[in-house]
């Protein structure tokens, strides 16, 4: 917990600490930023600002950064943090619908499209189209796109969270296999870890070591880690309406993905408890995540073992398929100075804010203008060495199907979020076949989009 809020003097010193070269200003404009006697003109914004937020690392200590450089340019608009409680949707839900939600909201991908449907949060795209201190689309196109539904803008992002493979160079080198490259496709992440599994063997004939630690942290499930086999074997799994989840190519991407546990035996089966995750226990060659858990393979890891990052394996549709997803900040569709709220809000993904945070380790940026600079690097804590792949990952990374009825769930909640779970999860365990777990999740998942047209 954060004990005090950044003063602006400590911000300015923090950001020329950080390299940026720059006086932050909110909206990236060039001049300098004028003293506090200077800006306490006629006509100034004046006020408070509402902000719910979580708390805690990352999005406090972001959030106190943007706090600080807003009030250095509205010295006379307060900002006041609300801290989430319990259930974030529900808590959204019922501020809006009492008419008295914060005028910034924390938020993340998965709930764009229901805040939007629901009318908690405002559609971001004019005052961004009109905003002739700060370009849009200096912004990744795919990390946008997280936050935008049905062409309007919901959410800005904090972070290019792109699911990147994290490898244990000591145990490949042990087993004799090659390390990852980014010209890997699967079969060679499959041919290299099947090395990793024949090391050492227990009395039952399991392997001692895995290629992939998918079932000791729930990754298995999570949509990053399946749903870009679909895409990368040309699938769908929604259609106009209709749900596609036996679309043979669908099952062709699926079928792939579980044969990892089911026919080349790398990942590591489900309900096998190994104690904490096999990654950083030195039991799994690869981990797969987004970069901002890092510092915390960092700390698991410590000096157990050599460990870098890599972007993900390549599809048969000859990308780096993966998922990307991240949490952010909206405005409440009924703030009282939007217009402030959406500079606050805008703040974080200004260029300097973004420098800021990836020089702290609190995000990678998703501004081309920093990204693409290798500047942003520099003097970051190792490992992993590359951070490269952050960024490169996010050219073929994908986003999640978005377009169901808020009654029918999400990949992340509700009735399809548990209807993936038990298809994978029968699949995984042997209890059905792709093609039945498949179908029966198609009916089930049709009833829902049938009776919410």
């Amino acid at each position: 917990m954060l004990t005090k809020r950044l003063s602006r003097r400590e911000f300015l010193r923090t950001a020329a600490l950080a390299g940026a070269g720059v006086v932050l200003t909110l909206a990236g404009c060039k001049k300098e930023e004028p003293t506090p006697e200077t800006t306490e003109t006629a006509g100034e914004p004046e006020g408070e600002l509402r902000a719910q937020i979580l708390q805690g690392y990352p999005v406090e200590v972001v959030n106190e950064l943007m706090a600080a450089a807003f009030t250095a340019r509205y010295p006379k608009v307060k900002v006041k943090f609300e801290y989430i409680t319990g259930d974030r949707a529900e808590m959204a839900y019922a501020g809006a619908a009492a008419g008295n939600l914060a005028d910034i909201v924390w938020s993340a991908d998965l709930w764009v499209v229901g805040f939007a449907k629901g009318g908690v949060t405002m559609d971001l795209k004019p005052l961004l189209t009109a905003d002739t201190n700060f370009d849009v689309n200096d912004i990744f196109e795919s990390m946008l796109g997280l936050g935008t539904f049905s062409g309007e803008v919901h959410m800005l992002p904090s972070s290019l969270d792109v699911v990147t493979m994290y490898y244990n160079k000591t145990l490949f080198e042990q087993a004799g296999a090659e390390l990852p490259t980014d010209a890997w496709t699967w079969d060679n992440l499959v041919t290299e870890c099947q090395k990793i599994t024949a090391m050492e063997k227990d009395d039952n004939g399991n392997p001692m070591y895995w290629g992939l630690s998918h079932a000791s942290n729930g990754v298995w499930g999570w949509w990053p880690a399946f749903y870009p086999w679909i895409v990368g074997y040309g699938g769908k799994i929604l259609d106009n309406g209709k749900s596609t989840w036996s679309d043979p190519k669908t099952i062709a991407g699926l079928k792939a993905y579980t044969d990892l546990w089911l026919k080349h035996n790398i990942a590591q089966p489900l309900g096998m408890d190994l104690g904490g995750d096999s990654f950083r226990l030195g039991r799994a060659a690869i981990y797969t995540h987004i970069p901002g858990v890092r510092s915390g393979v960092r700390t698991d890891v410590a000096d157990k073992f050599e460990w870098d990052c890599q972007i993900m394996p390549i599809m048969p549709d000859g990308k780096h398929r993966t998922g990307m997803g991240a949490w952010g900040m909206s405005v409440y569709s009924k703030a009282k100075m939007p217009e402030m709220a959406y500079e606050y809000v805008k703040s974080m993904v200004t260029p300097q804010i973004q420098l800021l945070m990836a020089r702290k380790e609190l995000a990678t940026p998703l501004v081309k203008s920093v990204a693409n600079d290798p500047s942003w690097m520099e003097g970051l804590p190792t490992p992993p060495t590359n951070y490269a792949a952050f960024v490169k990952g996010a050219e073929d990374a994908i986003l999640p199907v978005m377009d169901y009825p808020a009654d029918c769930g999400s990949f992340y909640a509700g009735e399809l979020a548990s209807g993936i779970s038990t298809m994978l999860e029968s699949v995984l365990r042997g209890v059905t076949t792709v093609e039945e777990a498949c179908a029966e999740l198609d009916a089930q998942t049709q009833a829902c989009l049938d009776e919410n047209p």
